[in-house]
């Protein structure tokens, strides 16, 4: 993971130790568990969710589905994150990176790169992701 692109001055400690979590939880994610970066979501109806493989979830419920059954079918060795910017005001915050996840397939890597936004929200228990749209980074 690379450093933040905005300034970590501005950059609440707490909210650099939960991207620290969510990074790992995502990387989990990619490895086919979806449980941890479940963890990390709101549970509140308003969540959303659109996702590289299509559509958009509206709700935990909806999310949660989705988060599942993606992760049945992921099986990446490697994810990384690289923060394009970062930005906190108050009790929101949002990222966009690009995300890169490699496996070995068929005797050579596979790589795939998506752009990636997601927006927080801090609440009582700490912040929670509320919104997350991914697609494939194409030339």
């Amino acid at each position: 993971m690379t450093a933040p692109a905005s300034s970590n001055s501005a950059i609440p400690p707490d909210f650099r130790e939960f991207m620290d979590v969510c990074h790992d939880a995502l990387g989990r994610q990619a490895r086919g568990h979806a449980q941890p970066f479940l963890n990390m979501w709101s549970r509140t109806p308003e969540v959303t969710l659109m996702a590289a493989v299509g559509g958009c979830q509206t709700g935990f419920d909806q999310v949660s589905g989705l988060l599942y059954g993606v992760a049945e079918s992921l099986n990446w060795d490697t994810w990384r994150a690289e923060n394009l910017v970062t930005g906190v005001a108050g009790d929101l915050a949002f990222t966009v990176e690009l995300e890169t996840t490699t496996r070995i397939a068929d005797g050579g890597e596979d790589a795939m790169t998506l752009r990636a936004t997601q927006v927080y929200r801090r609440a009582h228990d700490g912040w929670k992701v509320i919104h997350r749209h991914a697609d494939r980074l194409t030339p």
